[in-house]
């Protein structure tokens, strides 16, 4: 079973557990589909674009409004292979992103304009993990 968007009721999980304006981090695994596939109402969308190509659409839309949260990029990287954990289980980018608060991470994703840049990332990915941490 592949996991692309965000679970409801992992959000509201999570947001239990969460201290108020509180900055976290985000670990995010990221694996491309080989071609971008776009719902179909998005016919205007090439559709002969990669899954990383279409990551890298949706990243471009995505930092204008991270920066505009006040959340950073800190790691964007390639992932190289997995050492501990199932081998059908590979990731092709990894990001560490930090957020000053779930609050702000929650506005930003319930953002009608956000909402039209993640169509991109929806299209791009296979499969993906958002890890929430934080620092103790």
């Amino acid at each position: 079973m592949a996991y692309i968007d965000i679970n409801p009721d992992q959000l509201r999980s999570v947001l239990g557990t969460m201290p108020p304006a509180t900055p976290f981090d985000m670990l995010n695994l990221l694996r491309f589909r080989e071609t971008a596939e776009y719902p179909a109402q998005y016919a205007n969308q090439p559709v002969t674009i990669s899954g990383a190509e279409a990551y890298a659409t949706y990243g471009r839309h995505a930092r204008k409004h991270l920066a505009d949260i006040g959340a950073e990029v800190v790691v964007m990287a390639e992932s190289c292979g997995t050492l501990i954990g199932p081998v059908d289980e590979q990731w092709h980018q990894v990001l560490l992103v930090r957020y000053p608060s779930i609050e702000k991470f929650v506005a930003m994703v319930t953002d009608p304009s956000y909402e039209e840049a993640a169509v991109h990332r929806t299209a791009a990915l296979a499969d993906s993990r958002l890890i929430v941490t934080l620092t103790r």
